[in-house]
């Protein structure tokens, strides 16, 4: 079979018409390359992966409002005459990363001016044979209003009471704070 497809391509090759043959293999080639192209959309594989990376960044986010309003109801079911009460909460953001720094800084004295060099390094550790950045905190997520509704939340004194556990508790300004009595 490779005997025969050497031949093939040697009498196309001796032909007169190498030009003609030429062309229509490029011709192919370019139509098997816009084919190959066909289903695969850079822009939506980049926009797939940015919505993977928002969605992981939500849950986070998720994850620590619902971790803060369980706390929340748990300590103002404790407070005298709030009874049952559901809370909800407004999250802004994401969790953000410090990374620890090395930070050489170097002053240059010439004659006529003096320049000062700062040179910021992010520190790597190796952990089990990986490379990672050191962190050095995390910021949770913004907490920027909270809604509480509970049995008890048509009294002042429960009210005022409710609204200063929450603005210790998070500390929100009392204006980001609503209480409401549960129907």
């Amino acid at each position: 079979m490779l005997n025969s497809l050497k031949s093939s391509l040697k009498r196309l090759a001796s032909s007169e018409k190498k030009t003609h043959i030429i062309f229509v293999i490029g011709i192919a080639g370019i139509i098997l390359i816009a084919l190959s192209g066909i289903g695969k959309d850079n822009k939506s594989s980049d926009h797939d992966n940015e919505t993977s990376v928002q969605s992981i960044d939500m849950s986070e986010a998720e994850q620590f409002g619902e971790m803060k309003k369980a706390e929340l109801e748990e300590i103002l079911k404790k407070i005298d005459g709030v009874g049952e009460c559901s809370v909800m909460l407004s999250v802004e953001g994401t969790n953000e990363y410090v990374y620890a720094e090395n930070i050489d800084r170097s002053q240059d004295l010439n004659s006529s001016a003096s320049s000062d060099k700062v040179r910021n390094e992010i520190v790597i550790i190796d952990s089990g044979g990986s490379r990672q950045a050191l962190i050095k905190k995390v910021l949770s997520p913004k907490i920027t209003g909270v809604v509480v509704v509970c049995r008890g939340g048509g009294d002042i004194t429960v009210k005022e009471r409710v609204i200063k556990a929450v603005s210790a508790a998070l500390g929100l300004s009392y204006g980001r704070i609503c209480v409401e009595k549960k129907i």
